[in-house]
């Protein structure tokens, strides 16, 4: 078995490279899932490189044709670790980041500090004092934003504004970020004060605009529409405030598959039809076509990352309720008891089952919450002490991972072409340990 080498990456539940070895196990990265067990045991997050760089390659692809300049920024809230750092460097993209830990991940990885984005509704003093020093480009969310830039910056800042387009699109209502309520942004009925105040400011030079409308799009059209609010918004701000903006962030939220039954759009086509309808858009109303940046981060990763577990003590309920207890869950993944998220799962040391062993059950984690179930209902052969494989965990689990229950977060491995490294140490009590304090009168 493959992973549909026919399929864009994010179109595919696994990932690339993997396969059914002869002894009916899972491979990633050329390396059988037993094998990674044993030298890096369980919970185990794992990282396939080469579904990443063929990502990487259809979003360029996309943007090929596109004639005034592109930059795919990779979101770093969806994984960022030193080594990711590195190789999203290797593909040639940008790097968006929400926090001064992500900028600091950045710049220790010697990241070039110009193809740095530093987003944030809320951003820090210190997280504005690192921008400026590295130069580094902001987004701004609001006015207060801009008003610390004023006051700190002596040199010239460029920035993208977050306006809030009102377009809503079809996911979980905690991943919408383009309607009219969203936290995130500048209301349009505010966009022209905001810019006469940047008008006033030397110190601070607009680039363009950005929008980011949310996470896990399986549908191009809402990505069209905000294209052509952004078109409408250029032309009317060159009429009004006598600006032609540079730079343009359509922002991201391509969705991935989950589950089979999922249908993302292919990212080289998703790439494309943006490229193509910024070009066709600005055309019409007679603009020059800005600098165009996408932002993939789920869709770039999401499909690389696999989970396993080991497969621990099982529980058959009187109304035929069957539960298998993993020795992770939800502080490993947060997604399902925060998102219901829905997720893939297979006996890694036995891909194909024994059809007279098959049942259904429900894979729940080890931590004291009764939400805490990793998949609702699943038909798996597997016995304890197998390996539990759960798909697409590339994106939002590594980075929202918690020590609930004082556990410790698990290691994370990046294999590519028969090799596997440690890219992330898993945790020891000790690690858990080291930041408490007991008070003097304890």
């Amino acid at each position: 078995m493959t992973a549909n080498s026919v399929k864009s990456p994010n179109q595919s539940v696994m990932p690339l490279s993997a396969r059914i070895n002869q002894q009916n196990q899972l491979e990633i990265g050329g390396i059988s899932a037993t094998d990674l067990v044993k030298k890096f045991d369980t919970p185990l997050w794992i990282i396939c490189q080469e579904t990443i760089e063929q990502a990487a390659a259809e979003l360029k692809e996309g943007l090929a044709n596109y004639p005034a300049g592109t930059s795919a920024c990779y979101a770093a809230k969806a994984f960022l670790c030193k080594a990711m750092v590195k190789l999203i460097d290797k593909q040639g993209f940008c790097l968006d980041v929400v926090s001064e830990g992500e900028l600091q991940t950045a710049l220790a990885a010697g990241f070039n500090p110009d193809n740095i984005y530093l987003h944030g509704n809320n951003k820090s003093d210190r997280e504005i004092a690192l921008a400026i020093e590295h130069k580094i480009k902001l987004v701004v969310d609001n006015l207060e934003d801009l008003q610390k830039l004023a006051s700190h910056s002596p040199a010239p800042c460029q920035v993208l504004l977050r306006i809030i387009p009102g377009i809503e699109l079809d996911t979980h209502d905690h991943i919408k970020t383009g309607h009219d309520k969203s936290k995130f942004g500048i209301p349009l009925c505010d966009l022209d004060s905001t810019i006469d105040y940047i008008k006033s400011q030397p110190s601070i030079e607009l680039l363009g605009l950005h929008a980011h409308i949310g996470s896990q799009a399986m549908d191009l059209a809402p990505f069209i529409d905000v294209i052509d609010v952004f078109a409408s918004l250029y032309s009317g701000i060159k009429q009004k405030h006598g600006l032609s903006l540079s730079h343009l962030d359509v922002g991201g939220g391509l969705g991935i598959a989950y589950v089979e039954s999922d249908r993302p759009i292919a990212l080289v086509d998703w790439a494309r039809a943006i490229a193509v309808k910024v070009q066709e858009a600005f055309e019409q109303k007679a603009l020059a076509l800005p600098h165009l940046s996408i932002e993939p981060g789920r869709c770039l990763v999401g499909t690389a990352g696999v989970t396993l577990y080991q497969a621990g003590r099982a529980k058959h309920l009187p109304d035929g309720t069957n539960y298998l207890s993993l020795d992770g869950g939800m502080a490993d993944n947060p997604r399902p008891i925060t998102y219901q998220a829905i997720y893939t799962a297979r006996v890694a040391n036995r891909m194909e089952p024994r059809l007279d062993q098959v049942k259904q059950w429900s894979l729940v984690g080890r931590y004291c919450e009764s939400g805490d179930i990793i998949v609702e209902e699943v038909n798996l052969d597997v016995d304890p002490g197998d390996i539990i494989a759960i798909f697409a965990t590339g994106a939002y689990n590594y980075s929202m991972a918690s020590n609930y229950n004082r556990t410790a977060r698990p290691a994370c491995v990046l294999v590519y072409k028969g090799q596997a490294e440690v890219i992330v140490e898993r945790e020891s009590v000790s690690d858990l340990l080291r930041q408490d304090r007991i008070a003097s009168w304890l």
